[in-house]
């Protein structure tokens, strides 16, 4: 709006300086006719993001990957509700049949009835598609009710004002953590993390806190779907909460966390991580400078805390790489090569990059490379003994183990489902859709696409 304010501005000065003026009167036109041109080349941050979050609610809504997830969740939630609808049943005989399979190496006889086993599984999905349109899983007790009467006990809830949007934030959490440390890229996470976040609203009752990480875990989930105006926007908001939240609601992370932890480390971790996402966005936006700026106060709160690490010595590489200070970049450079936890082939790049500061000073690619932030979760996961022992440190065995055993068996099903083929799934349900016979010999990825925009079976 201001570049056409500013436009108009200078067509009006031109028509009174000379209005009879060939060579102004053509100067004149040409300017009205690059005026509608001038309001889309420059575009706020603030437009693109709104462009990005309404993009962000189309893509939940399309998901064919979330067809399969919101099956299994509404099928857990609703199991033996006095209204649960009848293809549930169906999918839950299903969901016991896969507990069932061995978690180890299958024989050949094993892998046959495990095949056999996702085959009917994926036909029960393909038939409770319908059932997706008429019940939401919020219909239903929440999932933390659900496996605490399954052990039996009476289900208390884990915070005050636990609600339906509170389980969906933890939720999203998990699988954005998991998203992030997946290193094989197995789970398609995306836009089950995009959907749970969608869900997560903050409630007047819940802790400032809550809120508060709520925006952390858009942000990231932003970040990792290439989203990265609506992720500035979230992880801005997350930086400017977490400096004003009172010490009462840092205690709760203390009281979440296994280990526990005072309120002034608890806001330098959480000041930390959020510089960190913000800087690693902002470099996905080209604004390495901003960048540069936030990795050195997360630094300085890291330094707070007393952590030296791959994530350290990548981020004092990356400020004395932009500040010119190309020796002490290589330093740093150095120390990341010498870590037992990256691989041997980025040990010889991260040599070579330091090689390279040292001679010539010259653009590292390493900055600019998606798998950068890989090469230090992967790193930094390691140092921690595994995603298993990481959630155990954060949450204590038995809470993690809780966690973790769903979301494992969920990774299974999800590599299961990937063998089958479209045309079995389709044969085997009566055939009866004709765009799911055009799927062929595709597989089930092109299958739910087909199903997408098909009518009920």
């Amino acid at each position: 709006m201001a570049s056409k304010d500013r436009v108009l501005g200078e067509v009006r000065r031109l028509a009174s300086f000379d209005e009879n003026g060939i060579a102004h009167r053509a100067l004149l036109i040409l300017m009205l006719a690059l005026l509608p041109a001038c309001g889309g080349c420059h575009k706020t941050d603030a437009e693109r993001a709104a462009e990005e979050r309404a993009k962000i609610e189309k893509r939940i809504r399309d998901s064919n990957t979330l067809v399969p997830y919101r099956a299994l969740k509404l099928t857990l939630r609703a199991h033996g509700a006095e209204d649960q609808p009848e293809a549930v049943t169906a999918l839950w005989e299903m969901v016991q049949e896969t507990q069932k399979l061995p978690q180890r190496e299958l024989t050949p006889e094993e892998a046959r009835q495990a095949a056999a086993t996702y085959l009917k599984l994926a036909i029960a999905f393909y038939r409770a598609k319908q059932t997706l349109r008429e019940h939401d899983e919020d219909d239903y007790p929440l999932l933390w009710s659900k496996l605490e009467l399954a052990k039996q006990t009476r289900p208390e809830p884990p915070l005050p004002g636990y609600d339906e949007g509170m389980e969906h934030l933890f939720e999203g959490l998990l699988l954005v953590l998991l998203d992030t440390v997946d290193q094989g890229n197995r789970l398609p996470m995306t836009d089950l993390t995009l959907y749970e976040f969608s869900r997560a609203t903050p409630q007047p009752g819940w802790p400032a806190l809550l809120r508060t990480v709520s925006r952390a875990g858009r942000g990231l989930s932003f970040m990792q779907a290439r989203y990265h105006y609506a992720s500035e926007e979230e992880l801005t908001a997350y930086v400017t909460e977490v400096e004003a939240l009172p010490e009462v609601d840092l205690r709760l992370l203390g009281q979440l966390s296994h280990g526990g932890a005072t309120p002034e480390r608890t806001r330098e971790g959480l000041l930390a991580a959020g510089y960190f996402l913000r800087a690693w966005n902002r470099m996905q936006l080209k604004r390495d400078e901003p960048a540069a700026d936030d990795v050195e106060r997360g630094l300085k709160s890291l330094e707070n805390l007393g952590i030296e690490n791959e994530l350290t010595w990548w981020g004092w590489a990356f400020v004395h790489y932009r500040r010119e200070k190309y020796p002490e970049a290589a330093v740093s450079l150095d120390k990341l090569a010498s870590s037992p936890y990256v691989d041997e082939p980025t040990r010889q790049e991260l040599q070579a990059s330091a090689e390279e500061l040292r001679q010539h000073g010259k653009s590292l690619p390493i900055f600019r490379q998606h798998r950068a932030a890989l090469i230090l979760v992967r790193a930094l996961v390691a140092r921690a003994g595994g995603v298993e022992e990481l959630l155990v440190t954060l949450l204590g065995e038995e809470r993690a183990r809780q966690v973790y055993e769903p979301v494992a068996w969920m990774d299974r099903v999800v590599q299961g489902l990937a063998a089958v083929k479209g045309e079995d799934v389709v044969r085997e349900a009566g055939g009866v859709m004709d765009k799911a016979l055009e799927a062929g010999n595709q597989g089930w990825s092109t299958l739910k696409e087909k199903l997408g925009n098909s009518g009920p079976p």
